[in-house]
């Protein structure tokens, strides 16, 4: 359980941080909407690990253990981009800081220490995100099989 989410939290990871530099690269970063899509990539992250997790045991997932796996992944992958957005706050993301405080996203305080309260609620935005997407896959994986009850 462990090693499929710590697999797959890096490689979730890896997809945040490559769609967060395309929108840097397409100066794309100053609309703040467009981070909806960050949701998407962790249920695709979550959504595969628990589905690998399935297949390695051979379909006999708990369900708590299915739940953990998606949780795992979640945090794993929140911890690695909220430390690489700690890192590009430090050194010279000045320009997102402004952004966001112009649009007052993570309320005034992050004038006073940009890098906690960012690297705070991208922890909070993830953890709670990836339990609810652990959740809502946990709900169609925990099927023996992918079926309707009652069809042929």
């Amino acid at each position: 359980m462990e090693k499929v989410g710590l697999k797959y939290g890096l490689f979730t990871a890896i997809g945040l941080v490559t769609y967060f530099l395309l929108m840097l690269l397409l100066d794309l970063v100053h609309i703040v909407e467009l981070r909806f899509l960050n949701g998407i990539i962790m249920a695709i992250g979550v959504s595969l690990a628990i589905r690998a997790y399935k297949i390695s045991v051979h379909g006999k997932i708990g369900y708590f253990s299915g739940l953990g796996t998606g949780l795992i992944t979640a945090l794993v992958a929140t911890v690695l981009f909220a430390a690489f957005m700690l890192v590009y706050i430090k050194s010279g993301g000045e320009a997102l800081v402004e952004t966001l405080t112009a649009q007052q996203y993570f309320g005034g305080r992050v004038e006073a220490t940009p890098g906690l309260v960012i690297f705070l609620v991208l922890m909070l935005e993830g953890i709670i995100s990836g339990f609810m997407i652990a959740f809502i896959a946990m709900q169609y994986f925990k099927r023996r099989e992918h079926k309707v009850p009652g069809s042929p």
